[in-house]
């Protein structure tokens, strides 16, 4: 979440820089930050590494090589404490947490909900499920 934060701001300060905007034009101006960024018509960096995340975690539940890839993203560490501070969100918990947010938007019951890596290896379904959800919308008309 604050590395989010920390991207986005980051980007839009690039944006303006690109641009030649400054925070005080841009404020004054009001001109939108999804305005600059559709005029560069570029793709946002928190969203863009979202979706490569969850691409990455089908391909990885989809192998059947029994290689570290696949025994490293199912492995659970014992007896290991994870440093003091706010811990980092493991590959399982951003997908857990992803998938909920999305089965909450849907408005998929809690008794119909599949488990992240189950639904991970039907490579279809997968791809069905993380659609923007206006493209769903469409498809159940």
């Amino acid at each position: 979440m604050q590395d989010e934060r920390s991207l986005s701001l980051i980007e839009r300060a690039v944006e303006r820089m690109i641009q030649g905007v400054s925070r005080f034009t841009q404020a004054k101006d009001r001109i939108r930050s999804s305005n600059l960024r559709q005029r560069l018509r570029i793709k946002d960096a928190v969203l863009y590494a979202k979706q490569s995340k969850i691409k990455w975690a089908g391909r990885v539940m989809r192998m059947n090589d029994n290689g570290w890839t696949g025994a490293i993203s199912d492995w659970i560490p014992r007896d290991v404490k994870r440093t003091a501070g706010r811990p980092q969100i493991r590959w399982s918990e951003f997908l857990t947490k992803s998938l909920e947010e999305r089965y909450d938007a849907r408005r998929v019951p809690r008794t119909s909900r599949t488990y992240w890596a189950t639904l991970a290896r039907d490579s279809g379904r997968w791809k069905i499920y993380w659609r923007p959800l206006e493209s769903l919308e469409v498809q159940r008309e």
